[in-house]
């Protein structure tokens, strides 16, 4: 359903054709128009700025995202690297000198011989053992969804990004209508 009431400063269609669900910021073109009917200035503007404070919270949480997103993509893919190399490794008798993450900064040495099996962080204090080659199944699945995870976050702030704009203009068009409106009405007071 298209919202056809010119009051509403979100285009609802709109809401639907975003990710995130967020609704679209609708551009006040004519604010002579929006303001028709009687509406009160200030609520309208303290409407706009809420529905901008909210584009702004859920920028923030956009942003923090990316950066989780951003930081764990890396660590995927080093361990995606050590398990593939391990997978043509297996069966060949070959050692194979590793340096492996205990904890943050603390690394071990191992020599791994034929390795059958791998050990993997799954989160929230979970380790698991998975066969090699489930284990690089998992980890190429996970790497291709933070990708994807990275592309759409990215759209999505962008998608926000503009909607801010658009409601900081509103915002302002709003208010510069009411100052000129306020003047005309002091240069020419009613009898």
């Amino acid at each position: 359903h298209v919202s056809r009431d010119r009051s509403t400063m979100v285009d609802v269609a709109a809401v639907a054709s975003n990710k995130i669900n967020v609704p679209k910021a609708k551009f006040i073109e004519d604010v002579e128009d929006f303001m028709k009917g009687g509406k009160d200035v200030q609520a309208t503007l303290n409407e706009m700025q809420t529905l901008y404070n909210q584009y702004k919270q859920i920028e923030q949480g956009l942003q923090q995202n990316r950066i989780r997103l951003g930081n764990k993509l890396p660590e995927i893919k080093r361990a995606l690297d050590t398990v593939c190399l391990l997978c043509a490794k297996a069966g060949t008798g070959e050692a194979l000198d590793m340096h492996f993450e205990l904890t943050e900064a603390v690394y071990a040495k191992a020599v791994v011989k034929d390795a059958e099996s791998v050990y993997l962080w799954l989160g929230a204090n979970v380790m698991l053992e998975y066969p090699l080659q489930e284990a690089k199944t998992l980890l190429e699945t996970n790497h291709f969804n933070c990708k994807n995870n990275l592309d759409a976050n990215k759209s999505d702030l962008a998608f926000v990004k503009d909607n801010i704009t658009i409601t900081e203009v509103s915002i302002a068009r709003v208010f510069n209508w009411d100052v000129k409106k306020r003047k005309g009405e002091a240069s020419n007071p009613k009898p």
